[in-house]
């Protein structure tokens, strides 16, 4: 959103002509180059401020061992922290990141449609390096967070010219119920800082503040990171930076709009710069293949009008009053995240008194609109389907059906931390009404981390970590270790062992489930069904994917027993691992089948 003022930009001074000026010109160019540099550096207590709250706020749990206490719940987030340490070893190995060779054994996993977080990777690689993977989560969690809070303050900062005031913002976002909610586990859909930073570069190159080299420079890398750390965001993002642009060239009047539209073609050219450089993720989605059908459709995951005023169970306050009107809700905790505290509705309703600042209007025209197409292709009112709504019109539409609704909640909170930086700078509402009623939106907004069940133990038994795993299992051989996947601790010891041996199992993938959950065994593996005849079955999968060694955590005493059960008296406990070394696959099987037939003789 632009500011539609009556006064002229700012002129940025050419280099190559400065030599040229009279002195009394250059002295003030001097000057002036002088105060930009110490207007930042009068900003960097709010930078610090915000990585403060961040700390303050999400990093608590695992302060006492950041390498292995993950910022998550268990499940997902065991997928991303496998995905930070994978890319980072394949790029080493000069290996094809986007496949992985160590999942879903023999056949391996196609990672194009997986959201495997490329950027996010290489920007924590040198943490996860050092300290592994888990760190790497850990500080990938937080600069997700930090960076979208300092995106906004320095949008806010941009409009309304007040650093207290964008201060604010910046630490509403800190608290923001969307990232509440995908801080169960979602470390892809973390990273919206792109928009109020493409934002923040547009209003600034508008006012003459920004060369449009530099423009192109800033939208090509946001756009490029955005592409590497998840295509959804990058769709949706794209969406609303043009609905964004629509608004405020509509609100804007005679220069600024021709300014306007002038920087709209340096944000085009960025934006298919940063294509190029996102390229190769773009290219391995495609040779993936796009999958036709959604992996969700968006009727489930769209905002439910009464999710505004009750908040989910993952903020700290209002767990148990709303908790009748929460069990009404589709989708699930990490979706719902359309939370705005009553005291923040507040200050948005006062912020109508401005509307004859276009700046105000823009922001409150924008949140609207990103609230409407939010609610999904129905209102739902306390579960109960109502109204249509315009996202009904896209809800099939490549590529935009890929996108759930409700995620466009993160793009109507910050639009409310705007108006609130916006109130604070115009004075036309009393400041301690402002301030009070930001201070307790952000208490409101607060995320309950115990209920979250942060953090998760990463610590791998001594077994893995001393090197009896490596002793046992031969490099590339395909282990069953159980409980499986992403629900259990097989993937972690991926990454701890550098990823020396492979598993049948995996994650749920991404946009398409891998082809071995088609096997029956493999799928009942997935969802660790405890119905499934495992007896039967068991060997004889084990002989086909060519598994000969199975693990089991000493921690997962359901699994022992089953596999005691199959094969009895095999096993041996190390180290806090159960062992099962079962020799050739096919003669296991064998063995399996006739200890089955002497029970049931028996």
């Amino acid at each position: 959103m632009v500011e539609a003022s009556t006064a002229q930009p700012v002129q940025e001074s050419m280099a190559a002509g400065a030599e040229h000026a009279h002195p009394a010109d250059r002295k003030r160019d001097v000057g002036s180059r002088l105060a930009r540099i110490t207007s930042w550096q009068r900003d960097l207590w709010v930078v610090a401020l915000l990585a403060i709250a961040t700390v303050a706020v999400w990093a608590r749990p695992a302060l006492p061992g950041f390498g292995h206490l993950r910022l998550s719940n268990p499940g997902d987030s065991n997928s991303f922290e496998f995905y930070l340490g994978w890319n980072v070893h394949a790029l080493l190995q000069g290996d094809n990141p986007f496949f992985t060779p160590v999942l879903y054994a023999p056949d391996g996993m196609d990672l194009a449609n997986a959201i495997s977080v490329p950027a996010v990777s290489l920007l924590v690689a040198p943490v996860t390096l050092i300290f592994g993977a888990t760190a790497g989560y850990n500080t990938a969690f937080l600069l997700a967070i930090f960076l979208g809070a300092l995106a906004v303050f320095l949008l806010a900062r941009e409009l309304f010219g007040s650093t207290t005031g964008a201060a604010i913002a910046g630490a509403l976002m800190v608290v923001s119920p969307y990232q509440g909610g995908h801080a169960l586990g979602h470390l892809n859909m973390m990273w919206v800082f792109g928009l109020p930073f493409l934002a923040f570069l547009m209003v600034r190159h508008v006012r003459g503040r920004l060369s449009a080299r530099w423009l192109l420079a800033g939208v090509a890398l946001t756009v490029a990171f955005t592409l590497g750390a998840s295509t959804e965001l990058f769709a949706t993002q794209a969406v609303f930076a043009l609905i964004g642009v629509v608004i405020a060239s509509v609100v804007a009047t005679g220069e600024v709009r021709r300014r306007l539209a002038r920087a709209t073609a340096w944000l085009i050219g960025g934006v298919i710069v940063g294509c190029l450089l996102g390229s190769p993720v773009i290219w391995a989605a495609f040779s993936g293949g796009v999958p036709e059908q959604p992996a969700n459709p968006a009727w489930m995951y769209s905002t439910d009008l009464t999710n505004i005023v009750a908040p989910s169970d993952v903020n700290l306050i209002g767990d148990s009053f709303f908790n009748a009107v929460r069990l009404t809700w589709l989708g699930n905790s990490a979706e719902n995240t359309a939370y705005v505290p009553a005291t923040l509705l507040l200050l948005v309703l006062a912020s109508i008194t401005l509307w004859s600042d276009r700046r105000f209007r823009a922001l409150l025209v924008f949140a609207v609109v990103a609230l409407v197409l939010s609610f999904g292709p129905y209102l739902n009112i306390a579960g109960k389907r109502t109204l249509p709504m315009p996202w009904r019109l896209v809800e099939h539409t490549p590529p935009l059906d890929h996108a759930l609704p409700v995620r466009f909640s993160a793009f109507v909170f910050m639009a409310v931390t705007l108006i609130v930086a916006g109130l604070w700078a115009s004075r036309r509402v009393r400041r301690w009404f402002v301030g009070a009623g930001a201070a307790a939106g952000f208490l409101l907004a607060m995320p309950d981390l115990s209920h979250l069940g942060m953090p998760v133990d990463t610590s791998v038994p001594a077994y893995v970590a001393d090197g009896g795993l490596e002793e046992d299992v031969d490099a590339g051989e395909n282990v069953l270790v159980l409980p499986p996947g992403q629900w259990g601790p097989g993937m972690r010891w991926l990454e701890e062992t550098g990823f020396d041996f492979a598993m049948p199992t995996g994650n749920g993938g991404g946009a398409a489930a891998p082809p071995a959950l088609q096997d029956p065994t493999g799928l009942a593996l997935f969802t660790q069904d405890p119905a499934y005849p495992w007896r039967k079955s068991l060997p004889d999968y084990l002989a086909q994917v060519d598994v000969d060694t199975v693990l089991v955590d000493a921690a997962s005493p359901q699994w022992q027993q089953t596999i005691e059960r199959i094969f009895p008296g095999q096993g041996r406990l190390t180290d806090g691992v159960w062992v099962y070394e079962l020799g050739d696959p096919v003669e296991a099987a064998e063995r399996a089948r006739v200890s089955r037939r002497e029970r049931a003789v028996n």
